[in-house]
């Protein structure tokens, strides 16, 4: 009869095993304002809409003479203000957009003791007649409650807002403000740059925020990539991927952060990617979208031409300042392939940036139409390349993914 293994080695190995295992342990990190290197901008808050008054608060002085006879009002609360925040008012010379600023700087209701306004920056858009009127580095002090005592930070803050008439007022200003703070944290030996962003401009840091962990030697160009932050909800890994690192609290004035490290229980790949699958739609897991794939921002859309004929785009393809060819798709508003192209595909970041380099015709199906027959379209969706010789370069009938949507597009150039 066969002896048993001895048990005692492999239990004292488990027992050595679970030992071995490092805790988490927190650090905590001293913040203060970054400096971005030369040429290296921060770029990374999101502008924050401040509302619009036609007439002043009840409570608020006044200048004794605007030059508009209709000045405009608004209130700007940063921080954890207490009690009354930042009014401010914008008037206008003749013949501008409103380029005057006043701002109650020291908040005393009373906007007739501080100061000259500040001028506007004004600037004309490339793109369309509109003027962007920017009020450029106000520097405000916030105060704030860290550890139970009262401190002030000061900042630099813009607002700004489009101008499409002089004679007209804005609906709305933007506030954008310069909330970077960064500090070093030792992992593992190795000194990281941590930095944390008030991405939502509203003068005070909490874990809603941004975030960006990277090691010491990383150029500032690179950390101040909008890419490489991510919200402080998310955890960051260290390069070998060894480590995780949370963000667990930060003070309101950005001042201090805790941060947890942990030894990692995946990669950051597999953890995004397990976040990403959790948030699909049963639609989105049907059609195996890249759930990973970055999308395009809400702003940035394709330029479709649409009711005009396949013979417009061509003109407008063939003109010298333009000289593209000519993406063209025939689809139908009944079609729900049509709506999932719109809704994935066109959304796609890499397919948006390959479609500027195309004249875009957006044309509705009809079996009788010319352009149906000539370009033999039997159903929607339908995709055809033409060059500028009015020759077929490319065609695909159906839903194409994003990431063969633009392989498409990339083969196509290349022809």
């Amino acid at each position: 009869m066969r002896a048993r293994a001895p048990l005692a080695p492999l239990f004292l190995l488990a027992i050595a095993i679970a030992a071995d295992e490092t805790p988490p342990r927190e650090v905590t990190v001293t913040l203060a304002p970054g400096l971005p290197a030369a040429g290296a901008k921060l770029g990374y808050s999101s502008p924050r809409k401040l509302e619009i008054e036609a007439t002043a608060p009840r409570f608020l002085i006044e200048i004794p003479k605007f030059k508009d006879p209709g000045p405009l009002f608004f209130r700007l609360s940063l921080g954890e203000t207490k009690g009354i925040p930042y009014y401010g008012a914008l008037d206008r010379e003749e013949g501008k957009p409103h380029n005057l600023l006043y701002l109650d700087r020291d908040r005393d209701l009373d906007l007739t003791n501080d100061g000259p306004p500040v001028k506007a920056n004004i600037r004309g858009l490339q793109t369309s007649e509109a003027k962007l009127v920017e009020f450029l580095d106000l520097r405000l002090s916030l105060p704030y409650l860290v550890d139970g005592k009262e401190v002030t930070e000061t900042y630099a803050c813009v607002l700004f807002f489009l101008s499409e008439r002089p004679e007209e007022a804005p609906k709305a200003i933007l506030v954008e403000r310069d909330g970077w703070r960064e500090g070093m944290v030792s992992l593992e030996g190795e000194e990281h740059r941590l930095v944390l962003v008030d991405d939502d401009s509203d003068g005070q840091f909490s874990t809603g925020d941004s975030w960006v962990l990277r090691p010491a030697a990383t150029p500032k160009g690179e950390m101040l990539d909008t890419d490489a932050t991510r919200s402080m909800l998310f955890p960051s890994w260290t390069k070998d991927q060894k480590w995780t690192v949370d963000v667990k609290s930060v003070d309101p004035a950005g001042r201090s952060a805790t941060v947890r490290v942990s030894p990692a229980k995946e990669t950051e790949m597999d953890y995004f990617l397990r976040v990403a699958q959790q948030r699909q739609t049963p639609e989105e897991k049907e059609l195996n979208l890249d759930p990973l794939r970055p999308k395009a921002s809400a702003e940035d859309k394709i330029d479709w031409i649409t009711n005009k004929d396949a013979d417009y785009a061509l003109d407008i393809a063939r003109t010298p300042k333009v000289q593209k060819p000519v993406l063209l798709e025939f689809w139908s508003p009944a079609c729900p392939w049509c709506a999932r192209m719109e809704q994935y595909t066109f959304r796609d970041r890499e397919t948006v940036a390959l479609a500027k380099r195309f004249v875009c015709s957006r044309i509705a199906f009809n079996k009788g139409t010319d352009d149906a027959k000539k370009y033999r379209v039997e159903g929607t969706p339908t995709y055809v390349i033409v060059g500028l010789d009015g020759a077929e370069i490319a065609r695909h009938s159906g839903f194409l993914r994003p990431t063969d949507f633009a392989k498409w597009l990339k083969g196509a150039l290349l022809r």
